[in-house]
């Protein structure tokens, strides 16, 4: 049953994004899948969701290109001004930080931090206007505590944080919460990469003892975008006791 509610998930064609549509779309609301690459994965789920009696759009947009994202605002005010925004997006890079370029910085800041901000500034208007809203940001585990050979990430992460709690205490009077979910080790494409033994030294500290499904994400995620919500500002770590 549809619930008259609107969500935008950025990077929602797979991973934790996909994970957040589907939770999503399951409690009813129609939702606004963003990609950037994964074009046939974002279709396919955009096609799964409307199977399911709810409204499903897949949008391209680069977000650190201002005429994809004012493109991406007219779809969605189109299809249903979204009440609700998952700022998913994001890139990674490990690299020991004197060998970042400044190209590779640039990048990484661009999409996780700059980009978040620009999407957010283009859609809270609405929001504020309505006087009711819900934004949650995917920060990481290491923008909490830093992480070694991912400084540039770590930094990206962490203005994430920071911007999560300021615009939290600045837009409450408005009935707009703002919330943070800090993911730990995940199964995503951002740690397929690792190899065995880096995968096995990794699960090793972390108290539970295994990486976290996406699904795990999605769960907290769909928790913040309740109507009835007294929660704003804060981050909630999900990662397994690594970080406590």
């Amino acid at each position: 049953m549809r619930s008259g509610r609107c969500a935008l998930v950025t990077g929602a064609a797979k991973g934790i994004g996909r994970a957040v549509a589907e939770s999503l779309a399951a409690e009813g609301f129609d939702i606004i899948l963003h990609y950037r690459n994964s074009e046939e994965q974002a279709l396919a789920l955009a096609d799964k969701l409307k199977a399911s009696r709810v409204r499903a759009l897949a949008v391209r947009a680069d977000l650190t290109d201002d005429g994809d994202l004012k493109t991406l605002k007219t779809v969605c005010d189109s299809f249903g001004r979204p009440d609700t925004l998952i700022n998913n997006a994001g890139v990674s890079l490990t690299k020991l930080f004197q060998d970042v370029t400044d190209e590779e910085y640039d990048y990484v800041m661009g999409v996780n931090a700059r980009a978040l901000f620009k999407v957010t500034r283009a859609f809270l208007p609405d929001m504020l206007s309505a006087r009711f809203g819900r934004i949650v940001n995917i920060a990481s585990i290491w923008g909490e505590i830093g992480g070694s050979a991912e400084v540039v990430y770590s930094m990206s992460k962490a203005a994430v944080i920071g911007m999560t709690k300021a615009l939290a205490k600045e837009v409450a009077p408005c009935g707009v919460t703002v919330n943070a979910v800090s993911p730990g080790a995940v199964d995503t494409d951002m740690t397929a990469d690792l190899s065995p033994e880096d995968r096995v030294a990794t699960e090793a500290e972390i108290p539970l003892g295994r990486f976290g499904k996406p699904q795990e994400i999605a769960d907290i995620v769909s928790v913040l975008t309740k109507r009835d919500s007294y929660v704003t500002g804060q981050v909630f770590s999900v990662n397994g006791g690594w970080k406590v």
